[in-house]
């Protein structure tokens, strides 16, 4: 590659201020330097950048083709070294999230009101099941998990919320508030099996001594909420999936407790401090009543 940083911000500089005097005094280096910096390009190139006249020296024809983007690329390099200067003092990573269907209510409100304050951090959010996002943090591909109390002893977490199972039946087909009535007449949806799904190990231990008839899709969840609402089954979700987003979908809760606590997870042997100041935000938030 040709470019060379210290040879652009010298072009810049002197294409400003058309002295090579002043160029050299404002950049701390020798005249002979950035003349030979200068010609360096020049060479490199195969062009001529300068031409002088009686003022001193200014842009050719050549040079003022090229200087705009010459001066943004300046601007872009001095924004990277920013970046990376910050990174490298404050270790402020992006943050990777991994969420589940039951943190629709909480964690946009987590999110937004971290980034007021923390603009400078960059955040990457992946849609993944509990047991998916506990061996990503253990591996150090996610860095906050937002999902079922892990198994495993090394990864902390803290209690943010809950959720239950509830039986989503389209309101077009809303006769009663008996679950058995609608898993003995419609067709029960069910994501495509997946030994790690949550939802369906729950769904199948929900549906125990029951009768019933699965229809079983290879979709994902928004898929089997527009069979809802087209009148083509009905499916046992989280309630905080479709809870005020669907005013088509009625929910109909279970006889028996099935509710679950939702935990932010992460992992003490790979702590950023990104990481640490969500975790501090997130405790902060839950710590504060609603009415605050």
């Amino acid at each position: 590659m040709k470019v060379n940083p210290k040879h652009l911000r010298s072009i810049e500089i002197l294409a400003k201020v058309k002295s090579f005097r002043v160029a050299s005094q404002i950049l701390c280096i020798s005249q002979p330097t950035l003349s030979k910096q200068i010609k360096n390009f020049e060479d490199a190139y195969e062009i001529e950048m300068f031409v002088r006249d009686s003022q001193g020296v200014v842009l050719s024809d050549t040079g003022k083709l090229v200087i705009n983007e010459i001066t943004a690329l300046n601007r872009h390099i001095k924004k990277t070294d920013e970046l990376i200067s910050s990174i490298s003092q404050n270790n402020l990573t992006p943050l990777s999230i991994g969420f589940g269907k039951s943190s629709n209510d909480f964690l946009p409100v987590f999110i937004r009101d971290f980034q007021k304050k923390h603009s400078n951090i960059s955040i990457s959010l992946s849609d993944i099941c509990s047991q998916d996002q506990e061996d990503q943090l253990l591996s150090g591909s996610l860095d906050i998990g937002f999902m079922r109390k892990p198994a495993s002893q090394s990864l902390g977490s803290i209690r943010v919320s809950s959720d239950e199972f509830v039986l989503a039946v389209s309101k077009g087909q809303y006769d009663s508030d008996h679950i058995d009535f609608y898993l003995q007449k419609y067709n029960l949806l069910m994501m495509s099996n997946h030994s790690k799904s949550q939802i369906n190990l729950n769904t199948m231990s929900l549906l125990k001594n029951r009768t019933y008839k699965i229809t079983n899709i290879s979709a994902d969840l928004q898929t089997i909420i527009t069979l809802i609402l087209s009148n083509t089954g009905v499916a046992i979700l989280p309630k905080k999936s479709i809870l005020g987003i669907y005013d088509a979908i009625q929910l109909i809760p279970f006889p028996k407790e099935t509710s679950w606590d939702i935990h932010m997870v992460w992992n003490p042997n790979r702590l950023s401090r990104s990481v640490e100041l969500f975790i501090e935000h997130v405790k902060d938030q839950i710590s504060t009543p609603a009415s605050a």
